[in-house]
């Protein structure tokens, strides 16, 4: 996901899942394949830190097709999800995916 648009469209419309280090927000696509996108504030750390994590978590997406069809998907990331290994985050994310492909988007 690249538009300013499409992110405030699944904030308003997507259904949220909240973990301990992430959150989801998911929505059905527009298109005809799922869509990642990412937001971390800059409190999380430098921007080493928040592409090191952006990277991680487009691999997990890029791995994982636990999502139902196509949807779009913004994973907002919590404080102190920087300090945390990636089995860890991993997990995180394997739980959100879960719920969010079970009750899924609207």
């Amino acid at each position: 996901m690249l538009r300013r648009a499409d992110y405030l469209e699944t904030y308003a419309t997507g259904r949220r899942f909240v973990g301990r280090w992430l959150v989801f927000f998911v929505r059905p696509a527009a298109g005809p394949c799922a869509r990642l996108g990412v937001t971390i504030t800059k409190k999380t750390g430098s921007a080493v830190v928040r592409n090191r994590l952006r990277r991680r978590l487009r691999e997990l997406f890029r791995r994982h097709s636990g999502l139902s069809g196509a949807a779009d998907v913004v994973v907002n990331v919590r404080a102190g999800a920087e300090k945390i290994s990636f089995p860890d985050l991993s997990r995180d994310f394997d739980k959100l995916v879960a719920r969010a492909g079970a009750g899924g988007a609207p």
